[in-house]
């Protein structure tokens, strides 16, 4: 621990002490926990195998392997593809946040004498382990019995084995074949798409049914049919993004984000939950879609709306149409920074004010009020009969009774300008500035604090939500949660299974919360009843 550091947390511990207004959080609350593992085993003892999962792009599929019951794919970035290969599904893949040691995967491999499914990734070898549901690495031991398992060669012969990884040298051992839908399969086996991008096939497989499984570069799978010579393409994962924001409509996952540099394909993605296909809706291909960058999602039956950068998009997935609303629409701005829907209201915050859009008759109108005008409002919600808002000025709230929104000042020992986040239970409502997070309680009409949390986690806090037992922040450093009976915070971060410490928006589901972060989505089983953090 650094001098400075130090005399931080000392100076935090004095404050607690010396200033009123903190109440019943107290000093037994104002210490953040975390957690190391000295292995994989170790962080085992502690989460099921299925207590995070995470999801991430498919830039190139590296290699596959046939399994007793799985046909595996080894991903350049997104770990290891599961599809059950009985009841045809996919499951969720492999990666780092269950265990495996690099979302990077060489190759994959199945030993049908012992049932181990090896990974070589990047930077180590490793196992995983059915009976004791884990994954082993190289280097957590000087012992390693296991033997890689013998891969018989592939030879030019006209003959397809099965159950072997065959690379692109090897396609022309295979019949012409065409695509379905409306995919194209071209010359030099690559697969087009109706606007005539291009993606490689770079090998395949031929399994024990005679399907013939492709690995398409920058896109997904495709599943040919030996005796039809026919291939459904199945794009799979996360678009070109760094993801921001997810939003479920009915049991489908949209999921926003901030387009990645370089070569791919970004855009908004949705995970269908019901078939487990993903789809893709890309600015370059859409006029009425400006922007591929994504701060906020909010969804009303079949509508559902994006806040981008280039203003207010909107896609009605009866129809399938789109239609974006900027400035000449009567948004103060087109740089928003959050959605919320109150009733038959969609309230629209930017960087200049607070607009309004009538669901019923899509009439927008601006929020005139001097405390609203020019602030930069960063999040709002709706707590009965009051309005909130988040903003670089502090606080904001409009009660029904009122048209005006007027400044909320508090006596906690924490600053409040800026509020970067706020979320509402009951008749709670909470706020995180820079500084550390504070709270109101309705019932009572006391604020509390926790201005140890700046000290110790740097902000910005960039989401908060809460429910009953927990409350929930986002940060660049990890996922933070109160635990309100106990009252405690911990962090999470990649030690327990992020894909990344940055996280942005998060989403509860139940006893799952989902965290948008730098390198995918993780869904955390959060209330697992045989676990306590």
């Amino acid at each position: 621990m650094t001098k400075k550091k130090y005399l931080k947390i000392v100076a935090g511990l004095l404050i607690i002490f010396l200033i009123s207004g903190i109440g019943k959080a107290g000093l037994y609350a104002q210490y953040i926990r975390s957690e190391s593992f000295a292995s994989e085993k170790e962080r085992r003892a502690r989460y099921a195998l299925d207590d995070w999962i995470s999801y991430a792009e498919i830039e190139k599929i590296n290699s596959m392997a046939v399994g007793h019951s799985y046909l595996y794919f080894a991903t350049e970035n997104g770990g290891i593809l599961r599809y059950e290969l009985f009841q045809n599904y996919w499951d969720y893949p492999y990666t780092t946040s269950n265990g495996l040691a690099s979302n990077r995967v060489i190759d994959v491999a199945y030993d049908f004498t012992n049932s181990l499914l090896w990974a070589v990734t990047d930077n180590d070898t490793c196992i995983f382990k059915p009976a004791e549901q884990e994954w082993l690495c190289q280097s957590e031991g000087s012992l390693w019995p296991f033997e890689y398992p013998t891969i018989e060669p592939s030879d030019h012969s006209r003959e397809i084995k099965q159950n072997i990884f065959y690379p692109a040298e090897y396609l022309d051992l295979l019949p012409p074949y065409f695509a379905n839908d409306s995919w194209t399969i071209i010359d030099d086996w690559k697969v087009m798409d109706m606007n005539f991008d291009e993606y490689r096939i770079s090998g395949f497989l031929r399994d024990r049914w005679e399907r013939i499984w492709f690995a398409i570069d920058g896109l997904g799978v495709g599943k040919g049919n030996q005796f039809s010579q026919r291939m459904d393409v199945i794009p799979i994962g996360l678009a070109h993004i760094r993801p921001t924001v997810v939003e479920y409509q009915y049991n489908d996952l949209w999921i926003g984000g901030e387009s990645k540099p370089g070569e791919g394909r970004p855009g908004i993605s949705i995970w269908k939950d019901g078939s487990g296909d993903w789809d893709f809706y890309q600015a370059r291909r859409i006029t009425a879609l400006p922007s591929n960058n994504v701060v906020d999602i909010a969804v009303t039956g079949d509508s559902v709306w994006f806040a981008t950068d280039y203003g207010l998009s909107l896609f009605n997935r009866r129809d399938g149409n789109w239609k974006n609303l900027d400035q000449r629409s009567g948004l103060y701005s087109i740089q928003l920074l959050d959605l919320m829907i109150s009733g038959d209201i969609l309230y629209i915050a930017s960087d200049k004010g607070i607009n309004t859009l009538n669901l019923k008759s899509g009439l927008i109108r601006r929020v005139k009020d001097e405390n609203v005008t020019l602030a930069t409002v960063y999040r709002t919600t709706a707590q009965e009969d009051t309005l909130w808002a988040a903003t670089n000025r502090g606080i904001l709230r409009r009660k029904s009774e009122s048209n005006r929104w007027e400044v909320v000042r508090i006596p906690a020992a924490i600053s409040d300008i800026p509020v970067l986040a706020l979320g509402s239970f009951e008749n709670e409502i909470w706020f995180a500035s820079p500084e550390g997070v504070f709270w109101y309680d309705g019932s009572t009409k006391k604020w509390e604090s926790f201005p140890q949390m700046g000290m110790e986690i740097e902000g910005p806090f960039f989401d908060l939500v809460v429910n009953a037992s927990s409350v929930w922040v986002s940060t660049a450093q990890g996922l933070l949660k109160y635990n309100r009976d106990m009252k405690f915070w911990k962090i999470f971060t990649i030690e327990d299974g992020l894909l990344s410490n940055q996280c942005h928006r998060l989403l509860l589901d139940g006893d799952y919360i989902w965290i948008a972060n730098r390198q995918g989505i993780t869904q955390f089983y959060w209330n697992n009843p045989y676990r306590i953090d």
